[in-house]
């Protein structure tokens, strides 16, 4: 996670305001910019959205959000739908600099944003892209303007929930990736990877081939049917032998522990509701 913010926040000295087709950075401003299309459709369709960060990562983009209600897939769809809108329009994005007072004077109503910028050395320069209606905090790099995205290369495949800073001691974000890509064609291979991955996916698996469910009375814990416990043991005898060659001793934790750990790992937020 570190990694992501000194990639969005220091990466200036490599770029000037945007990044040309010619050049290697392309697809990353491209992704970049089409997380920042997101998040200027999600604040037009819910105003109450606080943004986070949206960097582009190997496959896409996303860009995690603080909401009172996760999005739904006919969110998603909403999205997207706007998200096209906005690339129709050719919004210029515009880079500009501030000093520390007056950029946390424009990121006031964004609390996400007031923390990144009170945790940058004194000096740091503070830049931020201005695109139409929506301004974000971010050092780039970007395509000029939302038309160079193309609305058939990329689309919303996930929300799921994420802690700001990867901290469980912070509040729970909605994250909504995408997959990017500079053709339709690209995308299309890779959408179809992964409905192939899906098909190969451990829990259908497991179903389908009678080895393990999960119940509500141990929601997140397998219970293991005869031939999913043999595989289970023929692992562990597995494991074991290899970790016994290389000097590992084993030991055993209960399985009933305080709330605490459960919080701390993340298991409550995701299935406090089923409990």
């Amino acid at each position: 996670m570190a990694a992501i913010f000194a990639v969005m926040l220091y990466r200036m000295e490599i770029m000037s305001d945007f990044v040309s087709k010619e050049s290697p950075d392309y697809l990353l401003a491209y992704r970049h910019t089409c997380s920042h299309i997101m998040a200027q459709a999600v604040k037009r369709l819910y105003k109450n959205a606080l943004v986070t960060i949206g960097p582009a990562i190997d496959t896409g983009f996303y860009y995690d959000f603080d909401v009172q209600t996760p999005f739904t897939p006919e969110d998603l769809d909403a999205i997207e739908a706007e998200m096209k809108n906005i690339i129709k329009e050719r919004i210029p994005l515009e880079r500009f600099v501030l000093p520390r007072d007056e950029a946390l004077e424009l990121m006031k109503d964004e609390p996400y944003k007031v923390e990144l910028i009170e945790g940058l050395p004194e000096g740091a320069e503070i830049s931020f892209f201005r695109q139409g209606g929506f301004t974000d905090l971010c050092a780039g790099p970007h395509v000029p303007n939302t038309g160079y995205i193309k609305a058939n290369s990329f689309k919303l495949t996930s929300a799921t929930g994420a802690y700001w800073r990867g901290d469980s001691a912070n509040r729970m974000l909605c994250r909504i990736y995408g997959a990017c890509f500079l053709s339709k064609e690209e995308l299309a291979e890779y959408l179809e990877r992964m409905e192939e991955a899906k098909k190969r996916d451990h829990r259908k698996l497991g179903r389908e081939l009678d080895l393990f469910a999960v119940m509500d009375e141990g929601p997140g814990f397998p219970f293991y049917f005869p031939n999913g416990t043999i595989i289970r043991n023929e692992l562990e005898r597995f494991w074991r032998e290899i970790h016994r060659e290389r000097g590992y001793d084993e030991i055993r934790t209960p399985l009933i522990l305080t709330v605490q750990l459960w919080r701390h790992s993340g298991h409550w937020d995701h299935y406090r509701e089923i409990l």
